[in-house]
């Protein structure tokens, strides 16, 4: 077999056994639906005590009893189909790792001569064999190197901050979703009373002992509450599949909450000054936006280092068409006459200054949301004991009217409107409490701090 047939095969067979074969993946629908397949109660309190967060811990996680807040968010991080597509980035950011951390390819080149005219006796054919690799490209592996191994880190983060939030929001979903089953059921107890009221006003309408004017401001009141409750119905409804949404489920899942769940009445977190100190290591969207800058700083550093001439370094040997053989070295390099890089340096300059500009930003953002949230907890806090105050007056001025009417003192309807205002009280109460849930979830995302606050 000739020489340069051998070095063909060869190197047929080195692209063979050093490739990676395509694996195909089918994009079916089967495929999908197992990939959304909800994991068993088994599989998912296993992964819940093993879940590896920087902000959210691991946690017993135990659906016999309902579904607890906590257990919510959990159960978003490992099922919610948001967060699994995000952190099909962090394959990609290891695949860029990978990537830049391989060197150029060497250039294998192979020519061949055959004699097609003139003097051609004793002559045979000739050949070339050369062999080239650019050196240059070793004046930036480091930097590529790092500036791939930030990207990882930053995208990793932002998976996690990506996380975080979904998080919190299957937490504030299952607390929503336990104060409108709460409303409803106050609303339907005050219906029920306006109905009772409203029957023995038509008896005493009939009687000659009302008039039909409160016959109508009854009927009206009652229908005014009827179209209240149903609003709570409908946003009860839409805020179980939020919730189903949020952690994973189908929308037609049922999910039953915890029935020992608690409302806060008061949110006491940290000041100002020890809630923004180091809060740049705690959100983790900061932690993103630095490794992002540092490798931006790398990529603006491999630009400036590439605007030098790229040079390349060889050898060849040939045979002539008289049967002599040569052995030879070469270097070639670029002449950076026209394009020495300046808009890859100008571009990468722009996108350092950017990201520069979006975490100082970021930063100042966060301050502005912690302090704004901690003057809606504080008044919140206020708003709530003002409404356990004037509850607790409602409450005593009810317990004279029942006595009252029970010795035929006042009528039904004054002791029904007392009770009606209780109810109504406790409904402020609630949204109340709402607020503040609300406003503490959203300073533990400004804060990167889970359960702050809470008493």
């Amino acid at each position: 077999m000739s020489h340069p047939k051998k070095i063909e095969i060869l190197t047929l067979l080195y692209f063979l056994t050093g490739c990676t074969s395509y694996q195909p993946q089918a994009l079916t629908e089967q495929a999908v639906q197992q990939q959304l397949q909800t994991p068993t109660t088994e599989q998912l309190r296993i992964q819940a005590a093993q879940i590896k967060h920087p902000l959210l811990k691991p946690i017993n996680f135990d659906l016999k009893d309902g579904l607890s807040p906590d257990e919510a968010a959990l159960l978003a991080v490992l099922n919610n189909s948001e967060a699994r597509a995000v952190r099909a980035a962090s394959g990609i950011a290891r695949a860029q790792l990978l990537q830049a951390g391989l060197l150029p390819n060497p250039t294998f080149s192979y020519n061949f001569d055959v004699p097609s005219g003139g003097l051609s006796e004793g002559k045979v054919m000739a050949f070339g064999l050369g062999l080239n690799w650019e050196v240059t490209a070793l004046l930036t592996q480091d930097n590529k190197i790092t500036a791939a191994q930030a990207g990882q880190q930053a995208v990793d983060l932002q998976i996690a901050w990506k996380e975080w939030q979904i998080a919190e929001a299957a937490k504030l979903a299952s607390y929503q979703l336990l104060v409108y089953g709460k409303q409803q059921t106050l609303l339907q107890e005050i219906l029920q009373r306006l109905e009772s009221n409203r029957d023995q006003l038509q008896q005493a309408v009939n009687k000659g002992l009302a008039t039909e004017i409160d016959k109508v401001a009854a009927s009206t009141a009652k229908n005014a509450v009827q179209s209240r409750l149903q609003t709570i119905q409908q946003q009860t409804n839409l805020q179980q599949q939020r919730l189903n949404r949020a952690i994973g489920l189908k929308p037609n899942a049922v999910v039953s909450l915890q029935a020992d769940i608690a409302l806060a009445d008061t949110v006491t977190p940290p000041n100002y000054e020890t809630l923004t100190n180091h809060l740049a290591q705690r959100r983790l969207d900061l932690l993103a936006l630095q490794q992002s800058y540092a490798r931006q700083e790398e990529q603006l550093h491999i630009d400036v280092l590439q605007q030098f001439p790229k040079i390349s370094i060889g050898m060849t040997q040939s045979k002539t068409d008289s049967s002599s053989y040569t052995v030879g070295a070469g270097v070639s390099l670029t002449l950076p006459i026209f394009d020495q890089n300046q808009g890859a340096i100008a571009l990468a300059t722009a996108t350092r200054q950017q990201l520069f500009d979006e975490y100082s930003n970021r930063v100042f953002q966060t301050k502005a949301d912690i302090a704004e949230l901690l003057e809606t907890i504080q008044s919140l806090n206020t708003q709530i004991q003002t409404v356990y105050t004037s509850l607790s007056d409602l409450t005593n001025l009810l317990q004279i009217y029942q006595r009252a009417h029970e010795n035929g003192q006042v009528d039904v309807l004054s002791y029904y409107q007392a009770w009606n205002n209780v109810a109504n009280k406790q409904l402020d109460l609630l949204t109340l409490q709402l607020h503040l849930i609300e406003a503490r979830i959203g300073l533990e995302i400004a804060t990167g701090i889970y359960d702050i606050g809470k008493s």
